[in-house]
């Protein structure tokens, strides 16, 4: 029987790109029996009625979903909002739970699990960027509730794999993606990459570093809210003289970037022991 996907995201790890090129296949995927919704309208018939305390709408029937042998369900909030990924309880704390709330709705019956993964030296300054479009600010060292030693993704890859007993797992990171998404679209739907049409816009840039000085020295006079960030942003624009966010010293970084090698280490031998049901894309 063709198997469901399901795939979490995460924030920051090449999904807008990926949901456009999506959107831009969805004759294709149609063709091939893949169901598929575009990320607005998936918010909004489920992710947010199922998920949002208080939603005033209740979440569409799952049989409005496009009837195709497979569905691919892709909204990296289904684990949580961009403000609520890194929490003092961990990473991503609820994400195993409110997966399965989407699940069971939709009818995902053990479905392929795809989630991608980022080094935490980029991954966290990009997610605290990202947390200021749509929230006050707040200086990173209070976004970051999770302290960067006890930094892993592995805690959450085993939340997942609990509340999925029957899924397989596909893994990629974000650093392997730039020019290899058409393979892992085909990896994750079965289809050849040539099959797929890619988004065609460039990636957004992350904040510089003097666009964070500046907001943070406006927060000194009184409350910043999303418009005022975004206006900053786009005034001092990363690009040549003006250098992205970076609040990491030395040793902080050394200390990610070991963290960053010893989860690779242990999903590859995770990956390598027979019926693991857990699988690393490697390009």
């Amino acid at each position: 029987m063709p198997r469901d996907i399901l795939w979490l995201g995460l924030h920051k790890t090449g999904t807008t790109f990926l949901q456009k090129s999506l959107d831009r296949s969805h004759h294709t995927l149609r063709a091939a029996g893949v169901g598929w919704v575009g990320l607005e309208p998936f918010r909004s018939a489920w992710t947010r009625p199922l998920l949002h305390a208080g939603h005033p709408e209740p979440p569409a029937p799952a049989e409005t979903f496009p009837a195709c042998p497979r569905r691919l369900v892709f909204d990296e909030n289904i684990l949580a909002l961009v403000q609520d990924a890194v929490t003092p309880a961990g990473l991503y704390p609820q994400g195993a739970q409110r997966a399965q709330i989407v699940a069971r709705h939709l009818g995902l019956h053990a479905p392929l699990l795809v989630l991608g993964l980022r080094g935490f030296a980029g991954f966290l300054p990009s997610l605290y960027c990202e947390t200021l479009k749509s929230t006050p600010f707040r200086p990173f060292r209070t976004f970051l509730r999770w302290p960067p030693e006890a930094m892993s993704w592995l805690p959450l890859v085993e939340r997942l794999c609990a509340a999925f007993p029957e899924s397989p797992m596909l893994l990629y990171r974000a650093e392997d993606l730039p020019g290899r998404e058409a393979q892992l679209l085909a990896e994750i739907t079965g289809l050849a990459p040539a099959a797929f049409t890619l988004h065609e816009g460039i990636e957004r840039p992350g904040f510089s570093q003097a666009a964070l000085d500046a907001i943070a020295a406006q927060a000194e006079a009184g409350p910043v809210g999303p418009d005022q960030v975004k206006a900053t942003a786009a005034a001092l624009p990363r690009g040549a003289g003006r250098p992205g966010f970076d609040p990491w010293d030395a040793r902080e970084r050394n200390l990610l970037q070991a963290i960053e090698a010893r989860d690779l280490a242990a999903l590859r031998h995770r990956t390598a022991a027979p019926g693991a049901g857990v699988r690393l894309f490697t390009p």
